[in-house]
């Protein structure tokens, strides 16, 4: 047992180095002892005979802590893992992490229904301590877990995709074509309450998979508004009523800013959590829309977690999506996604302003989760955004 360990241990040392002959490199088991790991959070090594390298067992929570691999780093690969959840928690594992705040992570909701249940598993970014699992609905699948038991899972990461396979299972469970995270290396972690084991890394073992991410569908697509300006946050102490006539002076700053893969004005990306008990935290953006004619579009938006929306300083739209309070979350289940709803935003010959103020940090969530809103016109005929 001793001597295996050991030799793991000096496999980790040129860990770095093995990436670069990825066509040759075996699954590398990586020691699940307290020497090789950082824990942020409540962490125990077992050793256990029928288990060679060990097993880990968390006891914290998700979003209460970590247990890190000290000092390695991962980019492209394979990872393999065992894991037994424990309770009706969200465990997983993260990768590409830097310093806690940023990173992927995959992670599972465990129940009986796994099988059947549309977000039993889920790929999340973790952007500036924030965890994005309410902005991209489009990353979460049913996956053949057996609850209270051990799990096999593998990640195939390449580029800005990924694939998860569960369970031995041929076709992944989840795709991923586009990672959404600020950081492409890092390090292994693992996450919520739940046993982990047999881990091993393969770097640059991706099964082919392209490494590169479909054309941006927002890209050219002249319906998504995506030419904002925004302020910082602007603490209120309450959004009742709130108008144009709130909107900073003049002399606030505005600056540019860049929507992300899809169209999506991702707030999240920029701004850092605040506390529950903090006061609204409100952003106000603006954008101009040319029309060469009078007419009416109808816009569809998606947004996290209050929005308003004015033309030309007249409200055209408001709205909620609130996961925690009974009757108001949006379809689909309180995430960010064009279902969200929609509104008909007139518009005059010329140029036309559209203003929006979103909140993140409302009463029902912590202000560590997703932040931003994306809007699509049903069509662009003789409309440019300025």
């Amino acid at each position: 047992m001793q001597k295996r360990l050991m030799c793991a241990v000096c496999a980790l040392s040129v860990f770095g180095a093995a990436s670069t002959f990825a066509s040759t490199v075996a699954p590398l088991p990586i020691p699940l002892v307290a020497s090789s790991w950082q824990a942020s959070g409540n962490a125990t090594f077992i050793t256990r005979e029928a288990f060679p390298y060990g097993i880990l067992q968390v006891t914290s929570e998700s979003e209460a802590g970590f247990v890190a691999l000290k000092d390695k780093h991962f980019d492209n690969g394979t990872i393999e893992f065992d894991i037994k959840p424990v309770g009706e928690e969200m465990p997983g594992i993260r990768f590409h992490q830097q310093d806690g705040a940023d990173a992927d992570m995959l992670y599972i909701r465990v129940s009986p229904d796994c099988p059947a249940s549309q977000d039993c598993l889920q790929y999340v970014p973790i952007i500036n301590g924030r965890v994005l699992w309410d902005v991209y609905p489009q990353y979460q699948a049913s996956a053949p877990f057996r609850e209270g038991e051990w799990n096999h899972i593998r990640l195939v990461i390449s580029g800005k995709r990924m694939n998860v396979y569960v369970n031995g299972r041929t076709e992944p469970s989840l795709r991923v074509t586009h990672l959404e995270g600020n950081v492409s290396a890092g390090t292994i972690a693992f996450e919520g309450t739940a046993y982990y084991a047999n881990l091993t890394l393969a770097p640059g073992v991706t099964d082919g998979l392209d490494p590169k991410a479909p054309v941006d569908p927002a890209a050219g697509d002249h319906r998504y508004l995506v030419r904002w300006q925004g302020t910082d946050p602007v603490s209120m102490d309450t959004t009742d009523h709130l108008s144009v006539s709130n909107v900073p002076s003049s002399h606030a700053h505005w600056s540019p800013v860049r929507a992300d893969y899809g169209g999506l004005i991702n707030l999240s990306r920029f701004h850092a959590p605040t506390t529950k008990q903090a006061p609204p935290q409100v952003i106000w953006l603006r954008t101009t829309v040319q029309s060469d004619r009078e007419q009416v579009r109808h816009v569809a938006v998606g947004w996290l977690r209050e929005i308003w929306v004015f033309a030309d300083g007249k409200p055209v739209f408001a709205g909620t999506n609130l996961y925690n309070v009974k009757g108001g979350r949006r379809a689909p289940d309180g995430r960010l996604s064009l279902q969200n709803g929609g509104f008909d935003l007139p518009l005059h010959k010329g140029a036309n302003d559209i203003v929006v103020a979103i909140v993140g940090n409302t009463p029902d969530m912590r202000g560590r989760y997703g932040w931003g809103f994306i809007m699509r016109m049903d069509q662009a005929e003789g409309i440019t955004e300025k």
